[in-house]
């Protein structure tokens, strides 16, 4: 009778224990921090469903935001995906942990190498970057403009950086925009003054103040920039080239043709080139899960439909070159293809990276442009 008895409750005890262990696993939560509208949904889904975990993804606005929710540690995240000015930050106050490359199988610079823009980044980077991050993606800034506006395109193209400053350059009227980050005002400031955006002094950030007050810019923001230019609301922005991309997917997808677009962007020779990459920081729970999530996304083939949705530039040739040479002939894959092209040329890129200004240096730079914004 008692044997009888155990062999009952040791089974009911096993069906109980994967009952517990599936919710657990269920359960597990994966949480990122990333910016807006910088991931394929359907990706992120087919994650969660190939390792049975949820993966919670909160916005942050700018690399900023990044670093004080990481330094805060209210909410301990598992990846972050910071630009390379940030990394370098993060790095300096010990903020992060090393990757372990031995547990991304699609890490591979023979077969599945990065762009060489992305390793040109990398390189003028703080030393040792490629030990704390992943590429994600990468890319440049330019002046995203409204074709509506009549006289403004030639202008941009003939003038660059001296039409965005000189309303006396510009058609009457035109209506400008400037990212919503202290760094990235300055930076445009430096360029119109054929400075590097990686120096710092009084002068210049008194130079670069009279400029952006004479620069008469209409809005501040971030994604709306380039949903304003679309909806000619804007003729002008300071932008990521994958803001632009992202609304003339959106076109294309709604059946317009490359020749039907109302708006396009000019990449001045002096920008910023930028490298967002996926970083574990070290405070970081789910360090394993976190380092599956990343090669996912070095797989090229996910890299592919990633970079499909997203608008920005794929750190992987492999993926690149699916991109620009495309399977299918129809009119989005051929437009993809052309806006890659020629607007993330494989063997050039134009501009460099931010680097790290300190922390008394970056209050400096806020104060400035906030002066500048209720001028």
């Amino acid at each position: 009778m008692l044997k009888n008895k155990k062999l009952i409750i040791f089974p009911l005890f096993m069906f109980i224990l994967l009952i517990l262990s599936s919710c657990t696993s269920k359960n597990k939560k994966l949480l990122i921090l990333n910016w807006g509208e910088y991931i394929n949904d359907e990706l992120v889904a087919k994650f969660e469903e190939e390792n049975d975990v949820e993966v919670v993804i909160s916005i942050a606005e700018s690399n900023e935001l990044f670093y004080s929710k990481i330094k805060s540690g209210t909410t301990v995240y598992d990846l972050v995906v910071p630009s390379d000015y940030m990394i370098e930050k993060m790095m300096e106050k010990e903020l992060l942990q090393e990757i372990d490359f031995t547990k991304l199988t699609n890490y591979d610079q023979e077969e599945n190498p990065y762009m060489p823009g992305v390793l040109n980044i990398q390189k003028q980077m703080v030393k040792d970057n490629e030990k704390y991050a992943v590429p994600y993606f990468w890319g440049t800034f330019g002046l995203m403009y409204n074709k509506q506006k009549q006289g403004l395109e030639q202008s941009i193209i003939e003038n660059g950086w001296n039409a965005y400053f000189n309303d006396s350059l510009l058609p009457a009227n035109t209506r400008k925009g400037m990212y919503n980050v202290s760094r990235y005002a300055y930076a445009a400031a430096m360029y119109y003054n054929q400075t590097s955006a990686n120096e710092f002094s009084d002068a210049l950030s008194k130079k670069a103040e009279a400029d952006l007050k004479a620069a008469n810019i209409n809005e501040w923001g971030t994604d709306s920039l380039k949903k304003g230019i679309v909806a000619n609301n804007l003729d002008l922005a300071f932008v990521y080239t994958g803001d632009f991309l992202d609304m003339l997917y959106v076109q294309l997808d709604d059946g317009k043709k490359l020749e039907e677009m109302t708006f396009d962007i000019h990449i001045p020779e002096n920008t910023i080139a930028f490298m967002d990459a996926f970083v574990i920081p070290k405070k970081a729970r789910n360090v394993d899960l976190a380092h599956k999530f990343i090669d996912f996304f070095l797989d090229s083939n996910n890299a592919l439909a990633n970079a499909s949705v997203v608008g920005y530039a794929t750190p992987l040739v492999n993926s690149y070159n699916e991109i620009v040479n495309p399977k299918d002939n129809d009119d989005w894959s051929l437009s993809w293809a052309y806006a890659n092209n020629k607007y993330y040329p494989k063997d050039e890129i134009k501009g460099i990276p931010l680097k790290n200004f300190q922390q008394d240096i970056l209050d400096k730079i806020n104060q400035m442009v906030n002066r500048v914004k209720i001028s």
